[in-house]
């Protein structure tokens, strides 16, 4: 089965920018703003500048690594179910789920549930 545009947009966001610490791609993978909607109708929009920051923020402070454990996607939304380590919290491990809908071949919103301590299995 080929990857939709959608699933290989969130896929260099996860590995490239995350990842691999190449901050700068949020420019050219990311709307500005995104929009972040959280539980009980809070959304937050982030410029490029703040997406940026908060990655690096993770990246130096936390040493976050992001694995994909299922990513499912249409033409117009991927959903990613990921599990994260931070090297530099003394392993810490957290895990997520996002969905991400893509306006004009950028991620443009984002869905994603508070973050769980621990590992999907």
């Amino acid at each position: 089965m080929s990857k939709t545009a959608a699933q290989t947009l969130l896929e260099r966001y996860w590995d490239e920018v995350n990842n691999a610490g190449r901050v700068e791609l949020i420019r050219d993978i990311c709307a500005d703003p995104i929009v972040r909607h959280d539980p009980k109708g809070v959304t937050t929009r982030l410029s490029h500048d703040e997406q940026i920051a908060r990655v690096q923020f993770g990246l130096d402070e936390m040493g976050v690594h992001i694995d994909r454990v299922i990513t499912h996607a249409d033409d117009t939304f991927v959903t990613s179910i990921w599990n994260m380590q931070m090297t530099k919290k003394d392993g810490l491990e957290m895990c997520g789920i996002e969905v991400f809908k893509i306006v004009d071949g950028r991620l443009a919103e984002c869905w994603n549930t508070p973050y769980a301590e621990g590992q999907w299995g």
